[in-house]
């Protein structure tokens, strides 16, 4: 069948503009089509430093670094066991990139949109898609939209990505959104001009304030604005709003705040209130024939770690990279496809678990607000968390996970698997440390149980690729791991020695017995550590 284009992208969000630059990077002929004209109004302003790779990537960190947008180096809160404000530094997470950035999503949206089209991209606004066309076999072949003009049209492709944010437009057709019981919310925000912000080094930072009802937030913006907004109940959000009305309850309801109220004395709202509802959900399946979901599209989780726009951009370039690989290696697309829908919904996990430990931690309010959301210890009990625990031990990226133990009353049993999973992994390490190398080298290392090495779709430069992954039980899409690993793996078979291990690598990575010694050992050492392989003599 003749098709128009390499790829129809249904969004020009960050998650579509990221995957129709990408794709068109690439040399694909991509269509995007937006329901809006650019600029258009949209919340979600607060980025993670995370997203700054994603920019260099996408050739436009240096028109984002000069767009003038405020830079943000943590966040301040009123949130856990005091009426206090606390605060975190990305600094404090030892990362690469110590800011990100807050941005006004007109300006940040509209350089991500005209990026693509700079790239090669086809993009077309004011386009209203209606449905995918789906064939007899159930593959999605294209769209039918209206054009700018409002004529009806329809265009073909291999691949279409749904990158249509809030709106779901293959999650409602094909009935896959399931909503999220443990975040009823609704969001009500606004603009101000003027007032004041944080003191250095908070000046940048976003100010989130729990308070009897929900919480709020205050993002400092450029050219004096600042970003207001307030999370509710959803039912008693909708009740309040039946009988006082958007504008009456927003301002009402930011008069009962105390550090976010302050910081507005002097400022002027801007004389809108925004309301969003359908809060969080996450959909049955985010891949399909002929067919991916990214960003909002995908899922839609509670804002209050800003992780929205993080996991558009990171999905973007994940759905760019699964679109080239059905393109070029159709048959390595289903690996990729599991791939891909295993790392987007172990991101969208974590942060559900991390936003789920906030608010259940919060005891410096007792309102029915927080009493609903409380955790119980049997919430934290389950091996489904074993991960979460095991990242939060660790020096995860986004940092502020300690913080939040620290700050707030966190289950007693979440506590002490924190503290197991910390002193097992110091055991590890100090025990790997205090082994001399002649004790490594005549080791015999052997994988964990249930660890396992298979060939399968791992993330490349701008697409996937066959290569090897470390399948465990608590990852069963497996950990990517370099060719030489993954021979050093496959050798762990509890009957070799190191040294013998080393012997037989030594034709496939270099001449020096030695070096590969050496190597050989260092591996052992830092997987020992990392509780991937074991002595078998332990």
């Amino acid at each position: 069948m003749s098709t128009d284009f390499d790829a129809i992208i249904i969004g020009g969000g960050p998650a579509g503009s990221t995957a129709a630059s990408l794709l068109a990077i690439e040399g694909k002929h991509v269509l995007l089509l937006e329901r809006e004209v650019f600029p258009r109004t949209h919340v979600g302003e607060s980025l993670l430093p995370a997203s700054l790779p994603i920019f260099d990537a996408l050739g436009i960190r240096e028109k984002i670094s000069n767009a003038g947008f405020v830079e943000k180096y943590g966040a301040a809160m009123v949130w856990g066991n005091t009426r206090e404000i606390w605060s975190w530094l990305f600094a404090e997470t030892k990362g690469p990139y110590e800011h990100s950035y807050q941005v006004t999503r007109p300006e940040f949206d509209q350089i991500l949109l005209e990026n693509a089209g700079s790239k090669g991209a086809v993009v077309k606004e004011n386009c209203q898609v209606l449905r995918p066309l789906v064939d007899d076999t159930g593959t999605v072949t294209g769209v039918e939209y209206f054009d700018e003009q409002q004529n009806l049209q329809t265009a073909s492709a291999p691949i279409t990505i749904d990158a249509s944010g809030q709106q779901t437009l293959f999650a409602n057709f094909f009935g896959l959104k399931n909503w999220d019981n443990d975040f009823r919310h609704l969001a009500l925000y606004g603009y101000y001009t003027g007032g004041d912000h944080l003191q250095p080094p908070d000046q940048g930072s976003i100010l989130i304030e729990s308070y009897e009802n929900g919480w709020a937030w205050k993002i400092p913006l450029h050219k004096g604005k600042s970003s207001v907004g307030l999370v509710l109940d959803e039912a008693w959000g909708q009740e309040k709003i039946k009988q006082f009305g958007t504008d009456a309850l927003f301002a009402g309801e930011i008069d009962k705040l105390v550090e976010i109220k302050s910081l507005l004395n002097s400022a002027t709202f801007d004389g809108e209130t925004i309301l969003i509802k359908d809060w969080s959900y996450l959909t049955k399946q985010m891949t399909g024939d002929g067919y991916i979901l990214v960003g909002d599209a995908a899922c839609f989780i509670d804002p209050l770690f800003s992780s929205g726009v993080h996991l558009a951009l990171q999905g973007g370039v994940r759905a760019a990279a699964y679109a080239v690989t059905l393109l070029e290696d159709p048959q390595l697309a289903r690996s990729a496809a599991r791939q891909y829908e295993a790392t987007y919904r172990r991101r969208y996990g974590y942060f559900h678990e991390l936003a789920r430990l906030f608010y259940g931690s919060n005891s410096s309010l007792k309102s029915q607000f927080w009493t609903e959301r409380t955790i119980s210890a049997d919430d934290w009990s389950t091996q489904s968390r074993e991960e979460f625990v095991n990242i939060v031990a660790g020096n995860s990226p986004e940092g502020y996970e300690r913080v939040v133990i620290e700050q707030g009353h966190a289950p007693e049993t979440f506590v002490t698997a924190i503290q197991t999973a910390e002193i097992e992994r110091v055991n590890r390490a100090t025990k790997s440390q205090d082994l001399n190398n002649q004790q490594l080298v005549e080791g015999i290392p052997q994988l964990i149980e249930g660890a396992r090495l298979v060939k399968g779709a791992v993330l490349g430069s701008h697409k996937y690729e066959l290569g090897y992954l470390l399948q465990t039980d608590q990852r069963p899409e497996g950990y990517p791991v370099i060719t030489p690993i993954a021979l050093l793996l496959n050798l762990c078979d509890g009957k070799r020695t190191v040294e013998q291990i080393a012997g037989e690598m030594e034709d496939h990575l270099s001449p020096d017995g030695k070096e590969i010694v050496t190597m050989v050992v260092e591996a052992v050492r830092n997987l020992l550590a990392d509780g991937l392989v074991h002595l078998a003599a332990d």
